[in-house]
């Protein structure tokens, strides 16, 4: 826990001090499971979203704890970098790709009428959850009478895969699951619940967010970091520490994640600062950059914006702890959920960095993610 008369001159780090068993702390980077027809690739689901040139739920609902909870709008801060484990509701279909067959070149899939972003339900009529279920089906050569889901939207189509190179392709990538790392923003009041992120996490290449079957909190130890620069975000760097649950994901949403915890956590009671109450000046960003835990980083909110049409986006932060920037360069992918803290209060969360400018990113209000989400 931080005293109020530690030094906040010269960039000075302010620690909190975390143990296992208060939750959600650690992760690798975002790595994600990519599979063509027969072939099995490395691929990326984005968790840190967008990188910007330039300047509700039952279970969300219930997160905001009972009345007195409400009235009082306090949580735990966060602050905790932890790692993702995602499997999609279906398997996703990724991208469509040309096949090339003796003397001609065809795409079964589009034939089909199948678009990247669509999710492939089942297969004959019996439901399909993994890429090597879905393999097996289209491996045989034989047309395949596919369920499919585009937006709210199911329809039925037939694919027929095609001989290429001694092997049955659909033309297709697709996944079935995904990896990354972010940062915890709050948990519950009781500790039993968290929200992270402060935005959805998205394909990275539909852009679209995830619809996920299930998933679950992991733990990771950071093993270094990749320096954000001028057109290039950096991000943190992990590997799974071990391979137990931490707890459970219930809801990717357009503004974070929301889960529960096997463990209750338990840490520093904050109030929620209100939208109105939020202004521009000097803020803080509770980060995990290394084995330390949870630090408090200076910075600065340049904007603060009420647009609706833009909940992720309605501030404005600005790194400006030397310390912070030595080792990150400001603000890195891993770092998406980053409360940040005004006048001792919980303001808001990062969400995205300035590809031009890795000193400057968006934030959300904190008390958009406590809301119920429509």
């Amino acid at each position: 826990m931080q005293s109020e008369n530690e030094s906040k001159n010269g960039g000075t780090k302010k620690r909190r001090s975390l143990s296992a068993a208060e939750g959600i702390r650690t992760f690798a980077a975002a790595v994600g499971t990519t599979a063509v027809l027969m072939l099995t690739v490395c691929g990326v689901f984005d968790l840190y979203l967008s990188q910007e040139n330039g300047p509700p739920s039952v279970y969300a609902a219930s997160f905001a704890g009972t009345a007195s909870e409400q009235a009082t709008r306090t949580v735990q801060l966060g602050g905790d970098v932890f790692g993702i484990r995602l499997f999609s509701d279906g398997v996703i279909v990724a991208a469509l790709s040309d096949i090339y067959t003796d003397g001609a070149v065809c795409c079964p899939a589009k034939s089909a009428g199948i678009e990247a972003g669509d999710y492939v339900l089942s297969a004959n009529g019996v439901p399909v959850e993994t890429n090597a279920a879905l393999a097996d089906v289209l491996s045989t050569g034989s047309s395949v009478e596919l369920t499919l889901r585009r937006g709210e939207e199911t329809y039925d189509t037939t694919l027929t895969p095609v001989l290429a190179s001694g092997v049955y392709k659909a033309g297709m990538w697709i996944r079935d699951s995904a990896a990354g790392i972010g940062t915890v923003t709050f948990y519950s009041g009781d500790g039993t619940r968290f929200a992270a992120l402060g935005h959805g996490i998205c394909d990275a290449d539909t852009k679209e967010v995830l619809e996920i079957r299930s998933g679950e909190p992991a733990e990771i130890t950071i093993c270094g970091i990749q320096p954000g620069r001028a057109g290039a975000p950096g991000r943190l760097r992990g590997y799974f520490t071990d391979s137990d649950s931490l707890g459970v994901l219930v809801q990717n949403s357009e503004i974070g994640i929301y889960g529960s915890l096997t463990e209750k956590h338990s840490g520093q009671t904050v109030e929620v600062l209100e939208r109105g109450a939020v202004h521009t000046g000097p803020v803080q960003i509770a980060a995990t950059i290394d084995a330390g835990g949870v630090q408090l980083f200076d910075a600065v909110l340049e904007r603060v914006s009420g647009d609706a049409q833009q909940e992720t986006k309605t501030l404005v932060v600005h790194v400006t702890d030397p310390a912070l920037l030595a080792e990150t360069g400001g603000i890195v992918q891993g770092m998406s959920g980053c409360p940040i803290l005004q006048d001792g209060k919980l303001a808001g969360a990062v969400t995205h960095v300035f590809v031009d400018d890795p000193t400057r990113g968006y934030g959300i209000f904190a008390e958009t993610m406590l809301e119920q989400i429509a």
